[in-house]
């Protein structure tokens, strides 16, 4: 298990702890932070707000356990801010005063990790709880072994607050996960049935932040001149679906179009890169959005060739394709990998074009998306994008 796994599951003992019971009335202030991180991170995602919502409704079930540590991890690798400040949760506020020196019991063959916690041969037990002490037990409680004590002393109601949030003076000033159940949206993904309270961006400075600066590229890459720039979507964009319904990619007048191009270092098997973000006034604008660009990318025709292409989802929901065709008027070929994806109300698109034919940069196509879709995560959150372009 990476550290990203080993602190979601940590992150889930605590959630999963509180809501059951199984922890004391101490440690509520650590236990309010991890939980108060967790619904704010994931609550801009339809699955993280799934997720967090089959947690709250059964503690005890291993399988929704089992979804919240994945959306959890998933959220720890693609944003370093999130997983820094989960770290810093997990590990809760400082001690007032440095302990006094103390000596604790020896323990042969053994690993004292607390008060009537140790390691003993091939179990490893942490008060009630008894664990097999396996490769992959080991590796999930190294990150998480100095936290546990405290992670094990929280309260039952400060669980249930973490979960479902309340009214009190302790509660989050994020919107609560619980809202409303979702519905299907035309791309087959889920989406609120109102998306009152859930953040927009119509700022066009911080939606610039959004895409990457040169202090953001790899090395040997630079911003494209005249890049960015920043125009209001055009109303008649549509992109046209399979089934040959017309989708509205800026159905509102009010959708920042912000758009910059990227010259990739010497080496590179592709001749730039192209990043769009769209800037939507709501989540439900943005989702009729997100399906209008889908469309654009897998339109095909007598001169182009389009084929999907397998990529890591990102945001609330993802696609790819990969394009090869013929310039009108004459023989030249050119070749692309197109993605685009949706955080909440914001649609990134990312493509790579190789003018010479060859085979677009999946990888390029890959870590723009990536690292796109995190600063517009970041942007959401009201924090300055920090994630950079790591080819």
């Amino acid at each position: 298990m990476d550290v990203a796994g080993s602190m979601a599951l940590s992150a889930v003992q605590v959630l999963t702890s509180l809501a059951t019971g199984a922890a004391t009335a101490a440690g509520n202030e650590a236990g309010r932070a991890v939980g108060d991180l967790v619904r704010t991170r994931l609550g801009t995602s339809e699955d993280g707000r799934a997720a967090l919502d089959g947690v709250a409704a059964d503690p005890a079930d291993t399988s929704a356990a089992a979804g919240l540590q994945e959306a959890i991890r998933e959220a720890l690798a693609a944003d370093p801010e999130f997983r820094t400040r989960m770290a810093a949760a997990l590990a809760g506020p400082p001690p007032s005063a440095p302990p006094a020196h103390t000596v604790g019991p020896q323990y042969t063959g053994s690993i004292v990790i607390g008060g009537g916690s140790k390691v003993r041969n091939s179990q490893i037990s942490l008060g009630p709880l008894t664990i097999t002490n396996t490769r992959a037990a080991r590796v999930s409680l190294t990150g998480a072994a100095a936290l546990l004590v405290a992670l094990l002393a929280l309260g039952l109601y400060g669980g249930v607050q973490l979960l479902t949030g309340d009214d009190s003076p302790h509660a989050t000033d994020m919107p609560s996960s619980d809202a409303k159940s979702p519905a299907a949206t035309p791309s087959g993904a889920t989406s609120s049935t109102s998306d009152a309270g859930a953040p927009a961006v119509g700022d066009a400075a911080k939606v610039r932040q959004i895409l990457p600066d040169a202090a953001s590229l790899p090395q040997g890459w630079a911003v494209a001149s005249g890049s960015p720039t920043t125009q209001q979507c055009r109303r008649g964009r549509v992109g046209i679906s399979k089934d040959r319904q017309p989708h509205q990619v800026c159905a509102t007048g009010s959708v920042l179009d912000l758009q910059s191009e990227y010259a990739p270092g010497p080496g590179a098997e592709y001749s730039r890169v192209n990043v769009e973000v769209l800037a939507y006034p709501s989540v439900a604008a943005a989702t009729e959005g997100f399906v209008g660009v889908e469309a654009e990318n897998a339109d095909s025709n007598d001169v182009k060739q389009v084929k999907q292409a397998t990529l890591p989802s990102y945001g609330d929901e993802s696609s790819a394709v990969t394009m090869s065709g013929t310039v009108p008027g004459s023989d030249a070929r050119v070749s692309q990998g197109l993605s685009v994806a949706r955080c909440g109300s914001i649609v990134v698109r990312v493509i790579v074009s190789d003018d010479d034919g060859g085979t677009a940069g999946l990888d390029a196509l890959d870590a723009f998306t990536r690292t796109v879709t995190a600063r517009a995560q970041q942007v959401l959150h009201d924090t300055a994008p920090t994630t950079a372009v790591a080819l």
